[in-house]
């Protein structure tokens, strides 16, 4: 189980404390504090004040966007070393989405009060973050294409080309993010239904580009895997 000692080395790895010398990040550490989260709880509630920035030391988070009709949009999973809730510390504005565990997670909480005075007195983490949200910024962008231009199908194929690290994607810090997955969870990064889904997943297996084991998707064959997610010489599921 995770503890002090993993927080002060996630806070060492962390891209967003880059560059800091040990004294700062020692005062990091002592002011940063740790939360021990259990499977599938809400870290952020979308649209609340924010209250800071959050970093994983351990398990994954999930980022995630409401729908009016009900249906969430996940825009990220953050591993291990990934920073969230940026931007609400950085325009003071509520939180810009939600924020569940996956599994059992533990995080470092730093308060956006002491966030702000760190940025204050030290140019590089602004920078460093700004870099990270550039990075994000450009995810959501693909996904927006993805969602106008592309079927279910080559979505499906450009999440799991993200899984094996072929495709810049919303995974983040998050090597076993798909490992074990859901055709509903596959479904809420893709922006689409359950059904929907599976049709596509089984398009996939058929062509043997993956292969289906229970809550485990496999890829067998990255360059079929590409090919569908740029929609070459194949009809999709819409």
């Amino acid at each position: 189980m995770a503890g002090m000692q993993d927080l002060s080395a996630a806070i060492e790895r962390a891209p967003i404390f880059l560059g800091l010398d040990k004294h700062v990040l020692s005062r990091i550490a002592g002011i940063m504090r740790p939360q021990r989260i259990g499977a599938g709880r809400q870290v952020l509630v979308e649209g609340e004040p924010c209250t800071g920035l959050f970093l994983v030391v351990e398990g994954q988070i999930r980022l995630i966007k409401s729908a009016a009709e009900g249906r969430d949009q996940v825009l990220g999973i953050l591993g291990p070393g990934a920073t969230f809730n940026e931007i609400a510390v950085f325009d003071g504005g509520p939180n810009p989405f939600g924020a569940v565990s996956v599994g059992a997670a533990f995080l470092g909480f730093l308060p956006k009060s002491d966030m702000i005075r760190l940025l204050d007195q030290h140019p590089e983490v602004a920078r460093a973050a700004l870099k990270i949200l550039s990075s994000r910024q450009r995810s959501l962008g693909s996904m927006v294409e993805d969602l106008a231009l592309r079927d279910v199908t080559a979505r499906v194929a450009r999440l799991l080309l993200g899984c094996v690290g072929h495709h810049g994607h919303i995974i983040e810090s998050a090597e076993t993010a798909c490992e074990q997955i859901t055709h509903q969870e596959i479904a809420s990064m893709v922006g689409s239904v359950r059904e929907v889904a599976q049709r596509a997943l089984k398009q996939l297996e058929r062509d043997g580009a993956i292969s289906l084991q229970r809550s485990r998707v496999c890829v067998r064959d990255v360059s079929k895997l590409k090919a569908w997610a740029g929609g070459v010489g194949h009809a999709g599921v819409g």
